[in-house]
């Protein structure tokens, strides 16, 4: 396969990704009055860590020449799997969204109608929307075969759970108390039965 087969599953990949958060974002704006964001300007500068570490050497890898230097050899079969893993991650994705439903939150925030969700994938882990970021990150990296894009990635990502996740907890465990707490002791923070 050429360059441009791949970049075609990227695009897509990235496509339903957006799409699928539009819809969630603009469900969310319909739903909920304006609510007081818990830090907000860190949450504005996570946002736009995201970007620069997904959106921008996506692009650039998409668009243009410029990231040649990070490519790596992948057998073709490696690469296909790496957008059914992400076709994968984005069916979980709209899952996990749905399964939140008015729980969910572009920004960090707890409202007097939270409820604790432990079902579904979050028998398992925490935080399993980061979880399917770690998916993403696999496919986008398989499908690009880019280790350049792979750095900035996990540098990314890294930050975001670095900073997100304590938050998360500290906010969950203020407002579920010892229910919350009982909940970390059966479950792992991001990938099932390990971390």
């Amino acid at each position: 396969m050429n360059e441009l087969t791949y970049k075609i599953l990227l695009a897509v990949s990235v496509l339903a990704m957006n799409l699928i958060r539009i819809y969630y974002m603009k469900r969310y704006g319909k739903l909920h009055n304006k609510v007081e964001e818990i830090a907000p300007v860190r949450e504005k500068r996570l946002t736009q860590v995201m970007t620069v570490a997904m959106a921008g050497p996506g692009l650039l890898w998409l668009f243009t020449p410029w990231l040649s230097f990070g490519q790596f050899a992948l057998p073709d079969v490696v690469r296909v799997a790496g957008f059914v893993i992400g076709a994968y991650g984005m069916w979980w994705f709209y899952r996990i969204h749905r399964m939140l439903g008015d729980n969910w939150s572009p920004v960090l925030e707890i409202r007097t109608e939270h409820t604790l969700i432990t079902g579904g994938p979050y028998r398992y882990v925490r935080h399993p929307m980061y979880s399917d970021m770690i998916l993403w990150m696999v496919s986008f990296v398989l499908i690009t075969a880019n280790w350049f894009y792979a750095i900035t990635l996990c540098v990314g990502l890294t930050i975001l759970f670095a900073v997100r996740i304590p938050d998360e907890e500290k906010l969950m465990t203020e407002r579920f108390g010892e229910q919350y707490k009982a909940y970390m002791k059966r479950t792992k923070r991001l990938i099932p039965f390990i971390y």
